[in-house]
């Protein structure tokens, strides 16, 4: 979906307990709930969480950009196209998506679609005008139809099933709906807005004959809006000045609801504009709701076809994302003399914020970094690529933490996005002083331990977070390396993991846990066990956040 102006997308409410309007402007994350101070506050209704929803724009996304979607762990779903969306997964939206908070309906609108583009056009407000009558249609249950009518129904469900494309399959229901009705006059229209606009998907016949003017009865799909048939019946008696469609001759006009997963996903809307054609509402009432339950169907199976190809190419966009990714870190494990490391690095999602690197400055002097940029997805592994690119260079041209922390301070802040920084620990371990100099920026993460396990922090040396002042200067620590000492190196992702379910959420990993696993652990396994006894705390494989550890030894 492309967003070329600022404006040019709205979400409308097409059904809910108020009108409700919102701009997509492509500003920060438009938040949606019923606490205040969200962009669309929805009150009145406590299926509406307090925290509900929230649109974001991603302009690096498409031609121009492209909306998402994503639910932030409301209680009663939000839904699109009839799907209930995973809490946490963004979700890109689409013109025309229906977006259901409950007792909300919303439609996502393109005022500047090309292309076949539907029709928008405004209802005849005929509630007073009217010179009949428009009421509910009782049908009971397994009512039978005529014999040829349920023929043509069979023959006609395969071509609506096989329809690639929503516009294929309304031309196909329409086609169905002249033949076994009986009405020259149809359409397939998606969910009115609160202001009598209606958007027309197809049509056939005289019903956008003078589209500048055009005659859909407004009372009768908001009586179908109420989950049942209707219909209406004239009489016949027109006021000289009333403007209404019985001007046009409408004998009969019927107009069936279409559920897409519990909600309306539009209306089957019949008439006939020739008073010679009879009474047919009654006797075609059967075939008109047979004909839309097969519509909601194909359209219910397209809609989660189309869900789940956006969700594809997300998936494929991604995993290429974490390959390149995988390119930027160092092998899991290597040797340089006599120090030994370990290391792993897991997304919270595909691709995530964290990094870290080894890399050789001469033949005594190891560097050894590991940096956490804040957030998840892809702008945060964005940030990461390119720092811990820019980090290597720097340590390889100055040999120096302090120094290298520095440059890297001043390459992110110029081009970092508003809210993003990033922590960042780096170390040189000299084997022939023995001695680790080290920076820590914001990271606080870093345990040392010596040969009888005993531990300590490596927060000594340090300065601000990367990225968030443009002449920060950083402090470097240093302490001795004992033989058979060890240090480990891990991200927030395990030290704040929360425990499983209820008050133990509150209940974080914390960095007390890793210092004693510390110095508990032996071997070379020890770093696929920390993160197995944090899996265990928090009762799942699946880290809330990007998860990454580092074991030095030597």
């Amino acid at each position: 979906m492309c967003a070329a102006t600022k404006s040019r997308f709205a979400l409308v409410a097409v059904d809910g307990p108020s009108s409700v309007k919102m701009e997509l402007d492509g500003a920060a994350p438009l938040t949606i709930g019923r606490r205040r101070g969200h962009t669309l506050e929805l009150v009145g209704d406590e299926r509406v969480s307090r925290d509900h929803a929230q649109l974001s724009f991603n302009p690096e996304e498409g031609d121009d950009g492209s909306w998402c979607i994503l639910d932030t762990g409301s209680k009663h779903g939000t839904w699109v196209n009839g799907v209930r969306l995973e809490s946490g997964r963004s979700t890109p939206v689409t013109p025309g998506d229906q977006i259901i908070i409950t007792p909300w309906a919303f439609r996502l609108v393109d005022r500047e679609a090309t292309g076949r583009a539907t029709t928008h056009v405004r209802t005849v407000d005929d509630v007073t005008t009217m010179g009949g009558n428009v009421s509910r249609i009782e049908v009971a249950e397994g009512a039978a139809m005529a014999q040829h009518r349920l023929a043509l129904l069979l023959d006609c469900a395969a071509t609506i099933s096989a329809a690639d494309d929503e516009i294929e399959l309304s031309e196909a229901v329409l086609d169905a709906a002249t033949s076994g009705v009986g009405f020259s006059n149809a359409a397939l229209l998606r969910p009115m807005a609160t202001d009598g606009d209606i958007e027309v998907v197809s049509h056939r016949g005289d019903i956008l004959k003078d589209e500048a003017n055009p005659r859909l009865s407004r009372s009768l799909i908001r009586k179908a809006a109420e989950g049942a048939p209707a219909r209406m019946m004239g009489t016949g008696t027109v006021g000289d000045q009333a403007h209404s469609i019985m001007q046009l001759h409408i004998e009969e006009a019927l107009c069936v609801p279409i559920f897409v997963g519990g909600s309306i996903a539009g209306f089957l809307y019949l008439d006939n504009r020739d008073r010679s054609a009879g009474s047919r509402v009654a006797d075609a009432t059967s075939f008109a709701i047979g004909l839309a339950k097969l519509t909601a169907m194909a359209m219910a199976n397209l809609k989660r076809l189309d869900l789940e190809q956006r969700y594809a190419r997300i998936e494929a966009e991604l995993a290429a994302g974490a390959e390149a990714q995988r390119w930027v870190l160092p092998p899991s494990e290597g040797t340089y003399g006599r120090l030994h490391y370990t290391g792993i690095s897991r997304p919270g999602r595909l691709v995530g914020g964290d990094f870290f690197d080894v890399l050789r400055l001469d033949e005594n002097r190891i560097a050894i970094a590991l940096g956490d940029v804040a957030g998840k997805g892809v702008a945060a592994s964005v940030l990461m690529t390119a720092s811990a690119g820019y980090l290597h260079a720097a340590l390889l041209e100055h040999g120096d933490p302090g120094r290298a922390v520095w440059a890297l301070n001043r390459f992110v802040h110029p081009r970092r996005p508003g809210s993003r920084f990033l922590t960042l620990w780096v170390g040189v371990f000299d084997l022939e002083k023995h001695e680790l100099s080290y920076v820590d920026a914001g990271h606080g993460h870093a345990v040392i331990s010596d040969a009888t396990g005993k531990s300590d922090m490596l927060t000594a040396g340090g300065g601000a977070l990367v990225g968030i002042e443009p002449d920060s200067s950083y402090e470097v620590a240093s302490t001795d390396l004992t033989e058979g000492g060890r240090v480990l190196i891990v991200s927030d992702g395990l030290v704040e993991q929360p425990g499983e379910g209820g008050e133990a959420k509150l209940d974080l990993f914390g960095i007390e846990r890793v210092r004693s696993f510390l110095e508990e652990a032996k071997g070379d396994d020890a770093i696929d066990g920390l993160f197995k006894v944090v899996e265990e705390h928090a009762g799942t494989a699946q880290l809330a956040d990007d998860a990454t550890a580092i074991l030095v030894r030597w």
